[in-house]
Parts: structure tokens; C-alpha cells; sequence
């Protein structure tokens, strides 16, 4: 079972992606919304905030009432991370379980395709 510098590793991967890439950048200016991730298997928490310049930065633990949230197994996260998984696929049989406006989430793709093979 991956640990949190795992996860945490796989997400600053994402923050990676926003600050070197200028496609996945701008499609991200104006988005102010914070997304919160819950790994109950480590009992760990972590949120992404997005403050509607292109970049978002990690906060460790919980914040009230996030835009959006997921709640996901640390081995199946840092397995999508990985490319090893299908995000889709991994929905579609309810191990993903997210919360918020759909159309904000699925702006979230492009990180779980990050990876993707």
C-alpha cells in the first residue's frame, strides 16, 4: 500500500503539469475552486486550490464545504497516477467516489490522463 508521500508525490506531479504546461495552464484561468482528496485508508486528506490564474497549490487535511472532492483508495490513486488504471474504468465499477459539479470534475481529467498509456 502506497503511504502519503506517494499520494503526495503523484499530486505535486499535477502541480507540475499546471505550472510547466501553458495548454493544461489556461485551462485553468478563471477556475477558482478547491478540490479536496480523502484517502481513507491512510487517513490522510489533502486539497487542491485553484486560485483562477492557471496554478493551484497543496494544502495537507480537510477544508469545509470544497467545490468538489474524491474519495479513493492511496493504491488504486497512485495506480491511476501510474497509468496502470483507467480512471474511467475505475468510476464505472464505483472505486472512485466523487462529489461536486460534474463539469468541474471532469475538467480534473486531464490529470488523471496525465500518465495514461
Amino acid at each position: 500500500m502506497p503511504g502519503k508521500k506517494e499520494v503526495r508525490d503523484a499530486l505535486e506531479k499535477w502541480i507540475e503539469l499546471l505550472q510547466n504546461t501553458p495548454d493544461v495552464s489556461q485551462q485553468f484561468v478563471g477556475y477558482k475552486k478547491t478540490f479536496l482528496l480523502t484517502f481513507p485508508d491512510l487517513k490522510y486528506s489533502v486539497h487542491m486550490v485553484f486560485d483562477g490564474t492557471g496554478k493551484a497549490r497543496l494544502v495537507d487535511g480537510t477544508v469545509a464545504n470544497p467545490d468538489m472532492s474524491l474519495t479513493v483508495d492511496s493504491g488504486l490513486f497512485t495506480s491511476i497516477s501510474s497509468g496502470e488504471t483507467d480512471p474511467m474504468e475505475a468510476f464505472m465499477n464505483g472505486q472512485l467516489k466523487p462529489k461536486g459539479n460534474m463539469a468541474d470534475l471532469q475538467k480534473l481529467e486531464v490529470f488523471m490522463d496525465l500518465f495514461e498509456t
